[in-house]
């Protein structure tokens, strides 16, 4: 039995051959060349070592020609090829572009769903606000109705205040409704 070292050096080694041929498998495909085009170039007779490298079938070796003559005829990085990096291009500068504007197109979609978070949240800010002003409308009206009604009221006590109350909030709601409206087209906030 192995000691657990070389176990796990063989998984190590496994690993990396697998990458390496998905990542060969990858290159090839994304250059447009079959199997026994990319082989010639490659050096060999035939496309047979190819495949067996592509689908990691000889798990052991990978020939030490092999990495950098890869990486000129699939124009690709060494370490894209042993999957140290997403980065396809060869050139640091462009693999640096790359990796920034990934970076940016993240950003983009964070935004983005912060933005439509936030939308949804003003949405509902917006609907409470319509019941908020339509349920104060009808309290002013029925304020105005029961002194309509009840002419003593304005000499209850805190029937004053209560009426004064009331108009300040209704002047406050007014103003509210025109800044809202600014926002949004609709006339839905009059009171």
């Amino acid at each position: 039995m192995k000691p657990a070292n070389d176990r796990f050096q063989f998984q190590e080694k496994s690993d990396i051959v697998k990458t390496f041929g998905q990542r060969m498998t990858t290159a090839r495909e994304m250059c447009g060349l079959t199997g026994l085009q990319a082989a010639a170039l490659l050096g060999y007779q035939n496309s047979s070592k190819l495949s067996k490298i592509e689908h990691a079938s000889d798990g052991d070796t990978i020939p030490s020609f092999l990495p950098y003559k890869a990486s000129i005829v699939y124009n690709c990085s060494i370490d894209y090829l042993f999957g140290l990096s997403d980065d396809w291009q060869r050139d640091p500068v462009t693999a640096q572009e790359c990796h920034i504007q990934r970076a940016l197109e993240q950003v983009t979609v964070d935004e983005n769903n912060a933005i439509r978070d936030l939308f949804d949240q003003l949405s509902k800010v917006e609907q409470a606000a319509t019941v908020a002003f339509n349920r104060f409308g009808e309290i002013k009206r029925l304020v105005n109705r029961f002194r309509e009604i009840n002419p003593e009221f304005d000499e209850l006590k805190l029937g004053a205040k209560l009426l004064r109350v009331v108009e300040e909030t209704h002047s406050e709601i007014l103003t509210i409704g025109r800044q809202l409206e600014g926002h949004y087209s609709s006339s839905q906030y009059k009171t």
